[in-house]
């Protein structure tokens, strides 16, 4: 999914020398927390692209790719009915 949102899966981590310029360069922008588009944008790579070699970066333990609400689960569903209460709250 384009919102997910990836990280350093350990800060103190450092490339490794083989690494694909490519691979590099979300490896680098991952330091912060983006989001799948970011990264694609950002490197102005493709989509699909920047997917693959989050999923290799990923394998190697290098990323943390963070878990995304979906809303198929039942816990999902009631976040995601608590949050839309909460903002229906608001603009009352």
């Amino acid at each position: 999914m384009v919102q997910t949102l990836v990280s350093i899966a350990d800060p103190g981590t450092q490339p490794p020398p083989s690494m694909m310029p490519e691979a590099r360069n979300i490896f680098e922008l991952c330091r912060s927390t983006r989001s799948v588009a970011e990264l694609s944008a950002e490197l102005k790579i493709p989509l699909g692209v920047t997917q693959v070699l989050l999923s290799d970066l990923a394998d190697q333990d290098l990323v943390y790719i963070h878990p995304t609400i979906t809303g198929h689960s039942p816990s999902e569903n009631q976040v995601l009915e608590r949050a839309l209460r909460g903002l229906e709250r608001l603009f009352q």
